[in-house]
């Protein structure tokens, strides 16, 4: 109980920071008489940059954490299967009407460099370490389960979102990176999916790319069960990865055991 009052409170800084900082750089553009849109990126990057310093600051989350690496295999797979998983989801989400409530909101966003940095870098960062170092883990050490780590995250960060077409979008992404986070115990591995996939968005609102290209079109159907198909392949081939190396892992170490017990014997003196 005591570690979920902890990840509540983290939350609450962030969002505090968020709310606190969007409210001064408003205030300051009122004053200014600039519009209000164009200090939504350096309100987001400014706030999320000192919560992640907070969070590191205090230890909840280390630089080394941020960093662990996994094999270089698992984790072109991981990026495979999140990137095709999570378009899917997004063809699948493209056959209804949902609307895009912030869309003015990040169009002006992506046209400053501070907007690329909030949205694509800084953004994907705060999210992970949030989302999955700190909600997932705390809730799977809370009910001693992962799955309910992996859905209670992404549930909360699809509602951080707002935004409906993005909280849609953002369930499923969600789950998948929470899984992705479980499987390598490393967040570097989603955070890079998550500033590849902000990437790709923020370059189509920047280019203001309108696709007719849905569920809906002739290729759609076929295309996203080829996201489907590619992206289920490289699940299956990364859970199938990691028993070879749990089963490598438990030979050699009962190979040490069997190495160690046969070092400890002593032989008996024969007359």
């Amino acid at each position: 109980m005591a570690k979920i009052k902890k990840s509540l409170v983290t939350i609450g800084i962030w969002v505090a920071a968020q709310i606190l900082v969007t409210m001064i750089f408003m205030i300051a553009a009122t004053v200014q008489g600039k519009d209000i849109y164009s200090v939504l990126a350096p309100a987001l990057l400014y706030s999320d940059m000192l919560v992640i310093i907070l969070l590191i600051a205090i230890r909840y989350c280390g630089i080394k954490e941020l960093f662990k690496t996994v094999p270089a295999d698992i984790f072109l797979f991981s990026i495979v299967f999140a990137i095709c998983g999570m378009y899917a989801a997004e063809m699948l989400s493209s056959g209804f009407d949902i609307p895009n409530a912030l869309e003015e909101q990040f169009k002006a966003m992506s046209k400053s460099l501070s907007g690329f940095f909030a949205i694509c870098i800084v953004g994907p960062i705060m999210e992970e370490i949030m989302m999955r170092r700190i909600i997932l883990k705390e809730v799977e050490k809370a009910t001693k389960s992962m799955w309910w780590g992996i859905i209670i995250s992404a549930a909360l960060f699809a509602i951080i979102h707002i935004n409906p077409v993005q909280v849609v979008f953002a369930m499923p992404a969600g789950i998948i990176l929470g899984w992705i986070y479980c499987k390598t115990g490393s967040l570097l591995v989603p955070i890079c999916i998550h500033i590849l996939n902000n990437t790709a968005a923020f370059i189509t609102m920047r280019i203001d790319v309108d696709s007719d290209f849905t569920i809906s079109s002739p290729f759609g159907v076929m295309f996203t069960f080829i996201l489907i198909f590619v992206s289920a392949g490289a699940c299956i081939w990364i859970i199938r990865r990691y028993n070879k190396i749990r089963k490598e892992q438990e030979l050699q170490e009962a190979a040490a055991q069997v190495e160690s017990e046969g070092d400890g014997s002593t032989g008996e003196l024969v007359e």
